[in-house]
């Protein structure tokens, strides 16, 4: 398998997560519309509206994140970019490809424990009835997918972040 083969694996994992967190999004807003809405005019909230819209938040944050990671659209600060050699932001890029993958796969680790906790212990949401460690399988599912798409990225040439130019 070659470089782009890889890299469009990576590109399909990325849409399809990206996707994945467009629908819970979409979910959140309406969910928050339809209680606020029900609330105010009929005085009858949606049972469990606050923990589903928790449950997607959590969909959305963590599946959303690959897309940015993969395509290097993270908030970067260019400060050094326009004075420094290029062999130098090529290189700072490639170092901050490799920090990214690491620290992602920390907080992943670091998330875990608690979800072998919240298994062990039972715990279960109180509208919903629903097991908390699936929002933490969700949660975990979600962050692996960030963790190789950043992979993902380390694949491609790196690039001016002002134009897009490859500098490789």
């Amino acid at each position: 398998m070659n470089r782009q083969q890889a890299y469009s694996l990576f590109d399909r994992l990325r849409i399809a997560q990206l996707r994945l967190a467009s629908v819970a999004l979409i979910i959140m807003m309406m969910v928050t519309l339809a209680d606020v809405f029900l609330r105010y005019l009929f005085n009858s909230p949606i049972r469990g509206a606050y923990e589903l819209v928790e449950l997607m938040l959590v969909v959305f944050v963590f599946h959303g994140m690959s897309t940015a990671f993969l395509q290097r659209r993270n908030i970067v600060i260019d400060l050094i970019d326009t004075v420094a050699p290029r062999f130098l932001v090529v290189a700072l890029t490639r170092l901050s490809d490799v920090l990214t993958v690491v620290v992602i796969a920390m907080f992943a680790y670091a998330m875990i424990t608690p979800a072998m906790q919240s298994y062990s212990y039972g715990e279960i949401k109180m509208d919903l009835h629903i097991p908390i460690w699936w929002e933490w399988a969700v949660a975990l599912i979600g962050i692996v997918g960030a963790i190789l798409c950043a992979i993902g990225a380390l694949l491609t040439p790196a690039t001016t972040t002002q134009h897009n130019e490859p500098l490789e």
